[in-house]
């Protein structure tokens, strides 16, 4: 995994880059797609997320939504179908209107509406039919800074094999955008305005494959966004890498020091953070994040001896602070949970 092509060499990106690539034969190949999209005025946001993984045989659709009043609205569904010429799953679709310009994103079918994200915790509970309302979403999304990343090469200038079991993220890249739209849960209307992010990765997915990582993309304005990742790797070496975008010009970004709050229960739920880093200029900023409201997912994959690796996912509508501005944007927190520990978060038990 290397966003920035500073440790291997790497594929520019195309505009072609924007649709879905042809499926390759790894059996675990996955053309996946995040956009998120929050409205700080009015504490509403959300994020949605498309995994496609043609050679298994289904896909994966998930959207959440913070409303203003703390509740949580999700709905993940896995269809056992693949539209590899469309981005679209179980009502969820992703229209390129102009590659890495302009994206229209629409949402029609059911949500789950809960007192909050700990209910996630307690899916039976959660996903009962009492809950269930009726969710339209049509959002425009349009970019305000190039899009960041590539797709990494081997030294024949051929895809880039991660090997065996460490299979992540070898095609992705990060891009901040602005968007408004209209959200609407059973019979209720708003009309947003805000900020986010779109992130697509391309190429072999495995999610328990790294240990951990830490991921803070925020955009302040159209003039002003971050997007930090402190990974550590399958091969034990830990990446600080992202991007800081000015007045739409990108800058690399690494040496980031983090240091990360939660809560003293059993959970570990992230409440908030304090990171620094550095530019390719030599600048260094400090930022500070709070938690708003989080949600707790898991990945699991069964092995071979019957067992399932587990990794948690916590996503957390996160009201940050850099340089005497307030921006909104998401903290993503994965930890891979050790078996042989008790289940532990391998991030939070690396001190991050």
């Amino acid at each position: 995994m290397d966003y920035s092509g500073r440790f291997r060499p790497v594929r520019p990106l195309l505009p072609q880059d924007a649709a879905n690539h042809p499926v390759e034969p790894h059996p675990f190949f996955n053309e996946s797609r995040y956009l998120h999209l929050i409205d700080g005025r009015q504490r509403i946001g959300g994020w949605f997320r498309i995994g496609q993984r043609a050679n298994q045989g289904f896909s994966e659709m998930t959207v959440c939504l913070y409303l203003p009043d703390g509740r949580l609205g999700f709905v993940f569904a896995k269809p056992d179908d693949v539209s590899v010429g469309r981005i679209e799953a179980a009502g969820l679709s992703i229209e390129v209107l102009e590659p890495m310009v302009r994206t229209r994103l629409r949402y029609d079918g059911p949500i789950f509406v809960l007192p909050d994200g700990t209910a996630l915790e307690r899916p039976r509970e959660a996903f009962v039919p009492e809950a269930s309302r009726p969710a339209r979403i049509d959002l425009q999304l349009h970019a305000v800074a190039p899009a960041h990343g590539g797709e990494l090469l081997d030294d024949a200038g051929q895809p880039y094999d991660e090997g065996e079991g460490r299979y992540f993220a070898r095609a992705h890249y990060d891009q901040s955008l602005r968007g408004e739209g209209t959200i609407e849960v059973g019979g209720q209307h708003w009309l947003i305005a805000g900020h986010g992010l779109a992130d697509h990765s391309w190429g072999p997915r495995i999610w328990q494959a790294i240990p951990w990582y830490r991921w803070y993309p925020c955009t302040f304005g159209d003039d002003l966004s971050i997007c930090l990742m402190v990974v550590k790797q399958a091969d034990g070496a830990l990446l600080q890498t992202g991007f800081l975008n000015e007045g739409g010009r990108l800058h690399h970004v690494h040496s980031i020091r983090v240091n990360s709050r939660y809560t003293d229960d059993e959970r570990r739920y992230p409440t908030g953070f304090i990171l620094s880093f550095e530019d390719d200029r030599g600048r260094r900023y400090d930022v500070e994040g709070e938690t708003i409201a989080s949600a707790p997912c898991r990945h699991g994959r069964k092995l071979d001896d019957g067992r399932t690796d587990k990794s948690r996912i916590m996503e957390c509508m996160t009201r940050y602070r850099m340089d005497g501005r307030e921006g909104w944007g998401m903290a993503e927190y994965m930890d891979h949970q050790d078996a042989a520990d008790g289940g532990a978060f391998e991030g939070i038990r690396a001190g991050y």
